[in-house]
């Protein structure tokens, strides 16, 4: 098994990472199958902070740390607890996933499911995760990941809406390129976009550049060509902890004032953030009590979006050789 991942800064946040974890593991071909009582080995053989003051006693129980170093009874309990609220969370996720989750949990064991497509997929997106557990061993820039996660999350969301490849699009800038064919000027950039969605271009300055936040785009057009139709603008964001601040930019949506609109919508766009975490690892009252408004794109609602639609292979291929990298990187 790969070293676990150190605590995070928040306790109720360690069985999630514990389950990325175990997922890492499988997804990678590390294990085979992973149990419950293989992960609470994995933590019990990590000394508690203080296990090297043989006369430090627990707040929990009176039995001290044992000369040898191995930890309290009380610790393992804890490493056995910890274990089980892990496997709780994959329990989750197989439930929200069902079949396309590559994973099948039996019993107090979770062994890969070959069957389920995938694997590949999913396996890219762990990795991603892995990034974050690993910041130091793995010392990813961000540069090609980011570069494929945008390209993903732009085939994800158009398979969400059951739209076709041409009425999808990379708007983000990566590698002094923009995807889609379309032009690196924004201003540009939005006016053929706008042109391809049968809506009117807005007000965007000739020195405009970047992409305003907006990495992807998808929207689902009637037959009639005419204006008014659902868009769904989506940013893209790799790394740890920073999707709910990275919500498209205002002015993709704004309808007033005039000279601040990107394009001249009929229907306003909808907006979406994409991101490899899971949102198990935000609380319900904070995604619902804060100032964020757009549709959040964990990993998992990822996965379940693509399912059922195949990737190109080109960007599946490109999937496979920057993964092979990071497996490389977590076996050193």
């Amino acid at each position: 098994m790969y070293a676990v991942p150190s605590a995070g800064h928040d306790p109720s946040h360690d069985p999630i990472r514990l389950a990325d974890w175990v997922e890492l593991n499988l997804l990678t071909g590390e294990e085979t199958s992973v149990s419950v009582t293989s992960v609470a080995d994995e933590l019990g053989d990590i000394p508690p902070d203080d296990s090297n003051q043989s006369e430090q006693r627990s707040d929990q129980d009176d039995e001290p740390v044992r000369d040898d170093g191995q930890a309290r009874k009380g610790y393992w309990d804890d490493a056995e607890r910890k274990a089980e609220e892990a496997f709780g969370e994959l329990g989750s996720r197989s439930q929200s996933l069902g079949s396309c989750y590559p994973i099948t949990l039996v019993g107090d064991a979770a062994l890969m499911e070959d069957s389920s497509g995938m694997i590949e997929v999913y396996r890219f997106l762990v990795l991603l995760r892995a990034r974050h557990l690993y910041s130091e061993a793995l010392d990813d820039d961000g540069e090609e990941s980011g570069f494929l996660f945008e390209e993903f999350v732009t085939e994800a969301l158009g398979a969400y809406l059951n739209t076709g490849p041409d009425h999808r699009v990379r708007f983000g800038v990566a590698k002094n390129s923009r995807g889609g064919g379309l032009p690196l000027s924004a201003k540009e950039a939005v006016e053929e976009l706008s042109w391809r969605m049968h809506e009117d271009p807005g007000m965007v300055p000739d020195d405009a550049s970047g992409d305003y936040r907006a990495d992807a785009i998808t929207w689902k057009p009637f037959r009639d060509g005419i204006p008014g139709q659902l868009v769904l603008i989506a940013q893209a964001k790799i790394s740890e902890g920073e999707w709910m601040d990275h919500e498209p930019a205002n002015r993709w949506t704004d309808k007033r004032p005039p000279e601040n609109r990107l394009v001249r919508w009929v229907a306003r766009p909808l907006t979406a953030v994409a991101f490899p975490e899971t949102l198990s690892l935000t609380k319900r009252e904070i995604l619902g009590g804060s100032n964020f408004s757009s549709i959040p794109f964990d990993r998992l609602r990822l996965l379940s979006a693509i399912h059922t639609k195949p990737l190109p292979e080109d960007l599946l291929q490109r999937m496979r050789i920057w993964s092979s990298t990071i497996v490389s990187k977590l076996s050193q």
